[in-house]
């Protein structure tokens, strides 16, 4: 027996299908839009699956190479992942579509400081919170990361004088 089957029937039975398998609604179509994978990146997140998501931003961007927000997912995931260079450049990507994209720009500090470069840290968290005076976590960083700079900056530069009394 043939069954006529209406478009609305086919995507219900389609969507059943993945639900069994274990991929609605993660699994796209083929001809999906970017946002659609940045959609997708975003719910593999989520679920703490960062590799996944990873490939879903990456595809997003195959299609949106001029997605701010994508380049920070991205870099974000790379971050997690330990891809601290391949971050670095994901965020200049995304500062560099949208200069004032203050997320990016912390971002981009929070990976200098896991590389080592607390003074180019300070200099996007800087940039994070002349853009948004009132990104707490921003200035937070910030001020421990001056404080640790300066501080090192001060005991180099104090050694063998007399302090003032």
């Amino acid at each position: 027996m043939i069954m006529n089957l209406s478009l609305r029937h086919f995507f219900l039975i389609a969507i059943a299908a993945g639900l069994i398998l274990g991929c609605a609604p993660i699994c796209l179509a083929e001809n999906e839009t970017a946002v659609d994978w940045f959609m997708k990146g975003y719910d593999l997140y989520n679920l703490g699956r960062i590799n996944e998501s990873l490939e879903a931003y990456n595809r997003s961007l195959e299609l949106d190479p001029r997605d701010d927000e994508a380049w920070n997912n991205k870099g974000i995931d790379e971050g997690l992942l330990g891809k601290y260079d391949a971050a670095l450049s994901s965020f200049q990507n995304a500062v560099g579509l949208n200069e004032s994209y203050a997320e990016a720009w912390y971002n981009m500090g929070v990976i200098y400081d896991l590389k080592g470069y607390p003074y180019t840290a300070v200099q996007a968290y800087k940039k994070a919170t002349q853009i948004n005076p009132d990104y707490q976590k921003a200035w937070e960083r910030r001020n421990v990361n001056t404080d640790m700079v300066m501080a090192n900056s001060l005991s180099c530069a104090c050694q063998g004088q007399t302090p003032v009394v």
